[in-house]
């Protein structure tokens, strides 16, 4: 089952690697930094990570770092069975302000959590790659 999940998240990165994905997992790899972009004309923070901004469609992108902007738990659950995860996994919904919802394991017993808790980034390897 190793190999798979292995396998699975490198094929991901390596079919979706254009300008903006590439840098995104560079900088969680290398710097342990969630980062994306933000347009440079209106403001606005995209995730996942764009060329272009889906607000005004400008090309005018920077990087902005955004893992440590007050996210809190928006919903969470638990996953018996995962390609990604070792089972059983928490897994919930996190809110960041100003870049919306996103989906992530959460590293916590479900009796430690509570909708509207603080959270604080931490990002772990899959694999040796990634």
């Amino acid at each position: 089952m190793k190999d798979l999940i292995d396998k699975y998240s490198w094929e991901a990165i390596k079919h979706d690697n254009d300008g903006a994905t590439l840098e995104y997992y560079r900088s969680l790899g290398e710097d342990g930094v969630f980062r994306s972009t933000a347009c440079g004309d209106c403001g606005k923070i995209s995730y996942p990570p764009r060329t272009f901004c889906p607000a005004c469609f400008s090309e005018k992108i920077e990087w902005t770092d955004v893992g440590a902007r007050g996210a809190s738990l928006y919903s969470f659950t638990t996953q018996s069975r995962s390609l990604r995860f070792g089972a059983p996994a928490v897994i919930g919904i996190v809110e960041i302000p100003g870049v919306g919802r996103i989906l992530s394991k959460i590293n916590a017993k479900l009796d430690e959590l509570a909708i509207g808790q603080r959270l604080k980034f931490e990002p772990f390897k899959v694999s040796e790659r990634i």
